[in-house]
């Protein structure tokens, strides 16, 4: 194994500002990675069932805020909630995975990748066997929802479906095990390139070389980056993470195809995700042609919805909502596209401040400065419901 590969593409991306690349690698080469190839299988062949249509993938993030222990465990805490919640509606395992930032390195990246390990670790302990992730706690959290929250009481019947299903598997005596832990993986988007280097791991000792990028199990490419000669693309091309694609309206379905068959070329289910930004008002319109075509090609990709930012949001008065009411209406469109096209809807992408309810948000960074519109804790556990009224609809 070594974590110096030679061939890799220019460390410079061609669209992003230049860094100093020898104070990262002096500072991070060496240092222990933040997760493992084995993750990283494991993530893919989750990944795979999504594209099939045999799991959903529920990815949240807290968008570009610096790191804290507070926002993580809100995000983990949600991403539980929810999960639960779209299990039971879709009737298939949810696979959570958690977009961590990774734009924050005016602190230094030695800070940074200490920040970075924190997290994991928080995450793996907070979903281990004596964290928060009995789903029965989980469950008790999704009641109080349902018991306190305005028009929480709507959800009251469904709410009560999840109870009658954890009773019948506590009286038939069913293994709890896995009813009592889970996975959360972690993804970002690789903008500073030279931080990647570093987290490198070629290994031989497969039936073909590997290269794994060891800082997420997953790697996410912004729209900005969809370009043919973009650094970011080269180097996606040559990991073994899987990969996912932000497209927009802006987005042709050739253009679609092309990347899915570059990230792609084993044709491996799963091996990329496609993550729609359309908005609410022309998802119906631009995401079919971009479905079919890719369908149309052989590769099995995972399809998510963005509905965060694919229409403009106005924030509230005290600069901390966005409008709820487009993210319903994309994740409506992008549910009528893939039943009128057979297609699995395979995922939903979200952002949280973390915060349980708005007069819990925690004033560093505030909804509406770095950071795009975001739901707090209530609203996302609230689109959850609303989602799986959809699903069953």
């Amino acid at each position: 194994m070594t974590n110096e590969p030679s061939d890799l593409p220019a460390s410079e991306p061609r669209t992003t500002p230049l860094i100093g690349p020898g104070r990262v690698r002096t500072t991070l080469t060496g240092a222990a990675p933040l997760v493992l190839p084995s993750e990283v299988d494991d993530l893919s062949g989750l990944m795979a069932a999504a594209a099939r249509g045999e799991a959903f993938v529920l990815q949240g993030s807290t968008c570009a805020e610096p790191f804290s222990g507070r926002r993580v465990a809100g995000l983990v805490r949600t991403l539980l909630q929810m999960s639960v919640v779209l299990s039971h509606a879709a009737r298939m395992p949810v696979v959570k995975i958690a977009r961590l930032a990774s734009r924050h390195a005016g602190a230094g990246y030695g800070v940074a990748h200490a920040n970075a390990a924190v997290t994991m670790n928080m995450i793996r302990a907070m979903s281990g066997e004596h964290g928060i992730a009995d789903v029965r706690r989980v469950q008790d959290w999704n009641r109080e929802f349902v018991r306190d929250t305005a028009g929480g009481s709507r959800f009251g019947a469904f709410s009560a479906e999840i109870d009658r299903g954890l009773r019948f598997m506590a009286a038939w005596g069913a293994d709890d095990r896995p009813l009592r832990t889970t996975k959360v993986f972690a993804s970002h988007e690789p903008l500073l390139l030279d931080h990647e280097v570093p987290h490198l791991l070629r290994e031989s000792g497969r039936h073909e070389q590997q290269l794994w990028g060891l800082s997420a199990h997953q790697f996410r490419i912004g729209e900005r980056a969809l370009r043919p000669d973009d650094a970011h693309i080269e180097l996606a091309e040559l990991l073994a993470n899987p990969i996912c694609l932000t497209i927009g309206p802006a987005t042709a379905p050739e253009e679609a195809v092309e990347y899915v068959r570059r990230l792609d070329p084993h044709v491996r289910p799963g091996r990329v995700t496609l993550i729609s930004r359309m908005g609410g008002d022309r998802v119906r319109d631009v995401l079919p042609p971009i479905v079919e075509k890719v369908t149309a090609s052989g590769h099995q990709v995972a399809w998510s919805c963005d509905p965060m930012h694919g229409s403009p949001h106005g924030p509230a008065r005290d600069g901390t909502a966005c409008s709820f009411s487009r993210v319903l209406e994309e994740i409506r469109g992008y549910i009528d596209v893939h039943r009128a096209l057979g297609t699995h809807l395979g995922g939903l992408h979200f952002e949280t401040s973390g915060a349980r309810d708005m007069s819990d948000t925690e004033p560093v960074g505030g909804y509406g400065t770095e950071c795009g519109p975001r739901l707090n804790g209530q609203q996302s556990v609230e689109l959850a419901f609303l989602m799986a009224e959809m699903l069953r609809s």
